[in-house]
């Protein structure tokens, strides 16, 4: 990663994107191969959008400092989980996509939205055009501050990100969304909730006729658990639409996704 900061730090097109693309054939999974090759190309990008080149050198600032001090599991693999088109930022998933997908900016417009484990906040600062306000957390502080440098650089001023877990997160709801957008669980097991207590503080901070807006983890880490999961939340929410993710990449196809009310009685 500090190698990849000089390429910022100096920008130079080509040497830059053939540095990037090598580093993708020495890639450990299809994943990291993907995320090699995503930082690749918006390198190459810059040279038509100058404008955007401190912001890439800041936001890969914050993932250098995530590499050397964050522990855990990188969703990222080593560039972004998520995607922000406004910044010429590719992701393993397009923020786009599911925008379109879940149809969220119609959902969320003119709203109070919470977005619990929010990753690098590109999809709510995306929500932030539309939205009235939207708080993000999530327990890496790197990815919080890329959320920050994000919103800051399109100044979307109607958000707040906060590093902190679920369990801890000093909220001052309720909300009129609530969204848990792929992690009830997580794989580095950075929770202390069950399932019960986790949609339980879900639903206490959503208001009276406001929308949950959830999403599972890929049918191979979900497996047959997702029924449980869809069982807890109908449960307490009257469910309105479920159906099964048919876009993007084999990140995104086959998750559930649902939307559910809270009910005003």
């Amino acid at each position: 990663m500090p190698e990849a900061l000089t390429h910022y730090q100096n920008y130079r097109p080509f040497a830059g994107f053939l540095h990037f693309c090598f580093q993708s054939l020495k890639a450990h999974n299809n994943a990291s191969r993907r995320a090699s090759l995503n930082r690749a190309h918006d390198y190459l990008r810059l040279s038509s959008r100058p404008d955007l080149l401190q912001t890439h050198l800041q936001l890969n600032e914050n993932l250098a400092q995530q590499k050397r001090e964050w522990p855990h599991y990188d969703y990222g693999e080593g560039y972004f989980y998520q995607s922000l088109a406004e910044l010429g930022v590719s992701g393993l998933r397009s923020t786009e996509a599911r925008l379109n997908a879940y149809q969220l900016l119609d959902r969320v417009r003119d709203k109070a939205v919470l977005d619990i484990g929010c990753n690098a906040g590109f999809l709510s600062v995306s929500l932030a055009k539309v939205a009235r306000h939207v708080t993000g957390f999530d327990v890496n502080p790197f990815l919080a501050a890329l959320a920050r440098t994000a919103a800051q650089a399109l100044d979307r001023t109607n958000t707040e990100f906060l590093a902190t877990g679920f369990e801890d997160a000093p909220l001052c709801g309720p909300y009129d969304v609530v969204m848990s957008l792929a992690n009830h669980s997580t794989f580095d097991g950075q929770t202390r909730y069950n399932l019960q207590s986790f949609f339980d503080r879900c639903v206490s901070l959503l208001k009276p006729g406001g929308l949950f807006i959830f999403e599972s983890h890929t049918p191979s880490f979900e497996g047959e658990g997702i029924a449980q999961v869809c069982g807890i939340i109908s449960q307490r929410l009257n469910v309105k639409r479920r159906d099964l993710c048919n876009y993007g990449t084999y990140l995104d196809r086959g998750r559930t996704f649902i939307i559910a009310e809270h009910s005003k009685l």
